[in-house]
């Protein structure tokens, strides 16, 4: 071996020893951003009956809308007790479960999102496992227009009072057969729907009196109208062409 490669050779040992002597360079470590909040197609309404101490269930309807207010409606079940909580959610850090921010401070309101569903958690936030795991589940639906109860929110271009709107609500079945109650009487009619189209026909009602008649004329006005409708989470529009004339929203059904 000549000089020249000793010397080249002697250079390469160096240069691996001194490499062997450096510290480890520790990498980055990327953050892992892959939660529920982040890959879950997570808004929407979700629905079930929870566990109940005192009666068969609470029927549950928790809406969460994308920009991070929430509508959960409860009704226990053989009793008259209902009720309807509004607020703002917020997302723990880990990115899996949500906090439901509303008016009862004292309520247990943390649920875990999952594919498709909102897992009740315990007062540790935790989740219940077991045989009880699927009580605390609340599936994630999609509203439609038959098979819901509808209560009616507002009649556009008309003041009616709450206690007017509270007393409005219908149902279309499965059989083309639209029935609901009126401020006064009850009403019914046939209806034909196909895509978002809606028409309806041969509205009747009974012939009660009361103190709200004239409301109930025009809502029977602003019905008759009716050629199509929308449908946003758990509220039903009901319109002509472009021009919104009834909104509902979807209510428990109280049995």
């Amino acid at each position: 071996m000549n000089k020249r490669s000793i010397e080249i050779t002697l250079l390469a040992v160096v240069f691996l020893l001194l490499m062997a002597c450096q510290p480890a360079v520790k990498k980055d470590t990327v953050p892992d951003h892959h939660s529920a909040k982040t890959s879950l197609d997570w808004a929407g309404v979700y629905q079930g009956t929870l566990p109940c101490a005192s009666c068969p269930g609470i029927k549950t309807l928790i809406t969460l809308n994308p920009d991070g207010e929430f509508i959960k409606e409860e009704h226990y079940i053989n009793t008259q007790g209902s009720y309807v909580e509004k607020g703002q959610f917020e997302w723990q850090p880990d990115g899996t479960v949500i906090h439901l921010k509303g008016d009862d401070v004292e309520a247990v309101n943390y649920y875990k999102v999952v594919e498709n569903a909102l897992l009740h958690l315990n007062a540790d936030e935790q989740v219940i496992g077991g045989e009880m795991a699927e009580l605390y589940r609340l599936e994630k639906i999609t509203m439609t227009l038959q098979q819901t109860d509808w209560q009616l929110t507002e009649v556009v271009n008309s003041a009616f009072k709450n206690d007017v709107l509270s007393r409005v609500s219908m149902n279309f079945d499965d059989q083309g057969r639209l029935s609901g109650q009126a401020p006064c009487n009850r009403f019914f009619a046939d209806y034909t729907a196909s895509d978002n189209s809606v028409h309806l026909d041969k509205i009747g009602a009974t012939k009660m009196a009361c103190p709200f008649l004239k409301e109930e004329q025009v809502f029977f006005t602003q019905l008759a109208k009716v050629d199509n409708y929308e449908i946003k989470q758990t509220s039903l529009l009901l319109k002509k062409g472009d021009e919104v004339l009834l909104t509902f929203n979807a209510a428990l059904k109280s049995e």
